[in-house]
């Protein structure tokens, strides 16, 4: 059984417990939280009824939950979340929302769950629905849209304060791994065979609006044992409002916020052995640039290094560093698999991973891994180029995956090599090439 279906038959109430911390500036920290967790209560205890002492009854509800969420006791938290959102229920200052929700993902109570997600909390910070889609094949559509150029924070309602952004950001990653565990761990899209594809081209575009939200919570979980080196789940994070930020780390931040005290990277991970490999998949290896158009990184760039950086910004460029270098990895591993039964010879039995969802668009075939030479990068480019319809144009779908190391893009590497090919700058990002040296059979 898959370990979301152990989770949510085990359910007892019960939260996971933080790691206890013992000696130094931790143990203070804890200190601090159980006195002031004894402090509420007794504020709360003095407050009288009525409307006049409401609001600030929610406000003690809401920092109560959040510290009680802290210590690892998730049925306690929702019950004072849950008290905080009824004098509250348009969650005006979009402090019960999320934190709830995350609440209801890590204790597995999925129906809570859905029900918060498509409720009036979340609805209004979610993009709108394309028009309804039938066929995988329709994949490619709503992801090159929801991939497109977004800048975090982008999605819905959401691109007001940091509150609606965060607010976003955990409403659309709980959608998006909601509808993971639908369609690839339990198959329950496959009851009604016409939909089925639907909600396959459904959770890939849920999964891209997610990214164009916060980009970074998506690097961390596509490649979670590099990032979880220097991002430890357990780790202590101060709320992200007590926290001065600049403005190039608070999307970093949200990540962890997310991630690491909401706790939701176990919520992923538990989801199958596949998850990681599906996101990556779906989110980086394949890219839908237009042909002559500068590529994309397949990660957000982060700012040059410079003199008092923060040390999210120094850490997540270390954890970087090591999930370039995972991904290789993988994609190895992956490729050696693949190599090693297509020697032996053997197909998928019949029904085997029927049920998941398609692991690639529907129209292109599934890129080689192995690693490309700068030859055959070279030949690709000739190639393209003795075509007089493509007016100069080069396209590679999948440069990334089998050329990056020569080059982090195709106008990167043909700018090295300026004694064979010219690199002709267009309009924006776009650019076209012509060939220097004598034109050669490329065949």
């Amino acid at each position: 059984a898959a370990r979301w279906e152990v989770k949510e038959a085990n359910k007892n109430g019960r939260g996971t417990r933080r790691k206890r911390h013992h000696g130094g500036g931790e143990a203070i920290w804890e200190t601090k939280q159980r006195l002031r967790v004894k402090v509420l209560q007794r504020q709360l205890q003095r407050l009288g009824e009525g409307a006049a002492v409401s609001a600030e009854r929610r406000k003690l509800m809401v920092e109560l939950g959040l510290l009680t969420a802290d210590a690892g006791r998730a049925k306690l938290a929702m019950e004072q979340l849950a008290a905080a959102l009824e004098l509250d229920p348009e969650d005006a200052d979009f402090a019960v929302r999320a934190p709830l929700l995350c609440l209801y993902m890590e204790e597995a109570k999925t129906e809570e769950a859905v029900e918060l997600v498509i409720g009036p909390l979340f609805k209004p910070l979610m993009p709108a629905a394309p028009a309804k889609k039938t066929s995988k094949a329709s994949a490619k559509a709503p992801k090159a849209a929801a991939v497109a150029k977004a800048p975090a924070g982008d999605a819905g309602a959401a691109a007001g304060g940091g509150e609606s952004r965060f607010a976003a950001a955990v409403g659309l990653y709980s959608r998006a791994v909601l509808k993971y565990i639908k369609v690839a761990v339990l198959g329950e899209h496959r009851t009604d065979p016409g939909n089925a594809a639907a909600e396959e081209v459904e959770l890939v575009r849920f999964l891209c609006e997610a990214r164009a939200q916060n980009p970074f919570i998506a690097e961390f979980l596509a490649f979670a044992p590099a990032f979880e080196k220097h991002f430890p789940s357990d780790a202590e994070l101060p709320p992200i409002e007590d926290t001065p930020l600049e403005a190039v780390e608070r999307p970093l931040r949200e990540a962890l916020e997310y991630i690491c005290r909401h706790r939701q990277l176990a919520v992923w991970m538990d989801t199958d052995e596949d998850i990681r490999k599906f996101v990556r998949e779906q989110l980086f290896d394949e890219e839908d640039e237009e042909p002559g158009a500068e590529e994309e990184p397949p990660m957000r760039p982060l700012p040059a290094a410079a003199a008092g950086d923060g040390q999210i910004l120094l850490r997540w460029r270390k954890a970087r560093e090591e999930a370039m270098e995972l991904w290789a990895e993988d994609l190895q591993a992956e490729a050696e698999e693949d190599a090693k039964g297509e020697g032996e010879g053997g197909e998928e039995e019949e029904g085997e991973g029927e049920g998941r969802a398609d692991r690639t668009r529907e129209g292109r075939s599934k890129p080689s891994r192995r690693r490309g030479t700068a030859e055959e990068a070279m030949l690709e480019i000739r190639k393209q180029l003795s075509i007089p319809e493509n007016n100069g144009r080069v396209w590679f779908t999948d440069w990334f995956r089998r050329f990056g190391h020569l080059g982090k893009t195709p106008r990167v590497f043909m700018e090295a090599y300026p004694d064979e090919l010219e690199v002709i700058p267009g309009e924006g990002s776009r650019f076209s090439v012509a060939l220097k040296g004598p034109v050669t059979d490329a065949d």
